[in-house]
């Protein structure tokens, strides 16, 4: 029986350069993996830079903050023209109007404001009603004549005090006319101007009342003067016309 032993047995004689190639190869292999595994991408190497879109960024950051500058402008000016008038030169003359209408309605004045006027003015220009006692009734006019000039003269005193207040409103209006800024400034210093316009109105036409007043008084005891006059003269001489009435004869025959 053969076993492998003893089998012939064949020998190959190898050149010394057929065991050095595939080392070399092996190697060769393994130095091109290790390079492959070892280096980065390569788009991570290198930045890329683009100077037409980096000046198209810069400008529209600049265009924004030019936009946001302009907003921020026009919120100061429409602060800036709501914003009130600072020391507006207002005044009040509802002082000065209630005195004079306290002066002017004194009860024992024929005042425009006096209570019961018309009816005080009736009774003392009674016009076609003779005159029953002469001084008393004069004395009664010309007083009432009197303390409506003096009434109106008090007015007049009271309008004075509003004069100096008036001239610095004036002033400062004036001050406040070159220096007012917005709208709403402007439109209070119109304001401002027309309420100094309606007092001083006002005023005027107290003032047109009280002379009114005056030249009604002056007139009807002109007025009624003559023609109380007029009337008093012709019934004294309707009483002188007029016949005394005959008394009855009386008899001083006694009879038996």
């Amino acid at each position: 029986m053969k076993t492998l032993l003893d089998a012939p047995r064949v020998s190959v004689a190898l050149s010394p350069d057929a065991h050095r190639k595939p080392v070399r190869r092996i190697a060769f292999s393994a130095a091109l993996l290790a390079v492959a595994v070892a280096a980065p991408p390569a788009h991570a190497q290198w930045t890329v830079y683009d100077p037409a879109n980096y000046v198209e960024n810069a400008l529209q950051y600049a265009h924004q903050l030019m936009q946001i500058k302009y907003q921020l402008q026009q919120i100061q000016y429409q602060l800036q023209a709501l914003s009130k008038l600072a020391g507006a030169p207002w005044r009040d003359v509802r002082g000065q109007l209630a005195d004079i209408a306290s002066v002017m309605g004194d009860p024992r004045s024929l005042g425009y404001a006096a209570p019961n006027v018309t009816a005080t003015f009736q009774g003392l220009f009674p016009i076609v009603r003779p005159v029953q006692n002469w001084p008393t009734e004069q004395v009664a006019r010309a007083q009432a004549s009197v303390d409506v000039l003096q009434a109106a003269l008090a007015a007049t005193a009271q309008q004075q005090t509003a004069v100096d207040p008036g001239t610095q409103a004036i002033a400062r209006m004036k001050e406040l006319n070159s220096v007012v800024q917005g709208h709403e400034q402007a439109l209070e210093l119109q304001n401002t101007a027309a309420v100094y316009s309606a007092e001083e109105l006002m005023l005027l036409r107290q003032a047109a009342m009280a002379q009114t007043n005056i030249q009604a008084v002056y007139y009807a005891n002109q007025v009624n003067a003559e023609a109380q006059r007029d009337v008093t003269a012709r019934a004294t001489l309707d009483q002188l016309a007029t016949l005394p009435a005959t008394p009855p004869d009386i008899s001083l025959r006694v009879s038996p």
